[in-house]
């Protein structure tokens, strides 16, 4: 049976059946499903469709063009909004494209959707001047941690996935962490109306360790089926499950734009630490962290808060994009009680680059008071907790030298909100 590779001009149809595999368990995981081989279109071929609503434009092996929805909003929205895109797109042009060597700054994949260019790149996302912790990173922030020589979590590696939701509407972005001996992967056409994508693996250093990766846009209506090949011959294929390539909001991650949807659940939180705590009605609180695959994830933990009988301790979780030094700071809000200002109390925390030094938040009551991140393996964060009925309206960002260099006002008292601070 042949098996299409980076050299063939015009490689066979292959008809078969693929070996069923075990599922992967964890909080981000989803059954690898079997699928059967489809026709490989000939190597650069151009073509035209339907995809997502729109007319396909030329494609090629290493690049294609898809036509897609639009907006341009400055963060992640919330999920109601973002999840219409994939079922309602307008067009948009979208294309995709390896370079076939490491750009500088880690660049790996480029392309464009809507007339504006992304980049998928390999960087260290810890400060400077602290550990080193490689990330591959869209457009230079919402980022995906990655860890040297994990097992091989699919037939074809370790993908993750992600959706931008209303800043690039009905497009995903994807990676590859493949072996090092996988010298060609190629999406088969058949599932997303022939759209016909090979690329070769390029090989990238970070933090002193070498990562293999291959990198590409897609569209979130279609099907995302994947193939792998290497010297040692054959070939192996993966059927990604939609609720890892189209990502939707659900109660236990009501936002899911800037999150990528990884198959490495055994680093989903790599890293766990408390960032604040406190007491409030005469009760204990605390914030933690846990940092890895899964994303930022943060926990609002408290004793109960009123004094009735059948009161409950109460846990509030949610997971958020990974930002880095140069990125913009994710503020989350964790609500207890009502997710409106007069619940109970909302925890908030939020990470920050290195040029913030002390945040300053105000409360509706006109108080103000700062918060000092403190640094967990390399990253900055910061965590306090609102009691209601009182909420936060205004939050400073604050540098060494006691000078302002960032605000934001109308913070989320549910989900998260990315800004520049």
């Amino acid at each position: 049976m042949a098996w299409p590779g980076k050299d063939d001009d015009l490689a066979p149809d292959v008809i078969g059946s693929g070996s069923e595999v075990s599922g992967v368990s964890g909080r981000r995981s989803a059954a690898l499903a079997k699928a059967g081989r489809r026709a490989w279109h000939k190597a650069r071929q151009s073509w035209t469709g339907r995809i997502a609503g729109g007319v396909v434009v030329a494609g090629a092996v290493a690049a294609v063009g898809v036509l897609l929805s639009s907006a341009h909003p400055t963060s992640h929205q919330a999920a109601n909004a973002a999840a219409a895109d994939v079922h309602h797109p307008a067009p948009v042009t979208v294309s995709s494209s390896m370079p076939g060597k490491v750009l500088a700054g880690g660049i790996f994949a480029v392309g464009k959707a809507d007339g504006n260019a992304w980049r998928l790149a390999l960087q260290d996302i810890d400060d400077p001047g602290t550990i080193c912790q490689p990330a591959v990173t869209l457009n230079g922030s919402d980022a995906d941690p990655l860890f040297s020589d994990p097992a091989r979590l699919t037939p074809v590696g370790n993908p993750a996935f992600m959706r931008l939701g209303t800043q690039a509407p009905g497009v995903g972005f994807a990676f590859v962490q493949v072996p090092a001996g996988v010298t060609w992967v190629w999406l088969d056409s058949g599932p997303i109306n022939g759209l016909s994508l090979g690329m070769a693996p390029v090989t990238i250093g970070a933090c002193g360790e070498s990562f293999h990766l291959v990198g590409f846009a897609y569209p979130l209506s279609g099907t995302l089926r994947i193939h792998e090949s290497s010297p040692a011959g054959g070939g192996r294929e993966y059927t990604v499950p939609r609720v890892l390539s189209a990502p939707q909001p659900t109660l236990a991650d009501p936002q899911v734009d800037g999150v990528w949807q990884d198959v490495d659940a055994a680093r989903a939180q790599a890293t766990i630490a408390t960032l604040a705590a406190g007491r409030a009605f005469g009760q204990q609180w605390q914030i933690q962290l846990a940092f890895g695959t899964a994303g930022d994830c943060f926990t609002l933990n408290t004793s109960y808060l009123d004094d009735s009988a059948a009161a409950k301790a109460s846990s509030t979780s949610f997971c958020g994009p990974v930002s880095t030094p140069q990125g913009p700071a994710t503020i989350m809000a964790l609500a207890i009680g009502a997710t409106a200002p007069d619940g109970l109390g909302v925890g908030y925390a939020i990470s920050v680059g290195p040029a913030t030094a002390t945040l300053t938040a105000q409360l509706s009551t006109g108080k103000t008071f700062n918060v000092t991140p403190i640094v967990v393996n390399g990253r900055r964060y910061a965590a306090f907790f609102v009691p209601g009925p009182v909420h936060l309206t205004w939050l400073n960002a604050v540098d060494g030298r006691g000078r302002d260099v960032a605000g934001v006002q109308d913070l989320p008292v549910y989900g998260y909100i990315q800004y520049p601070l």
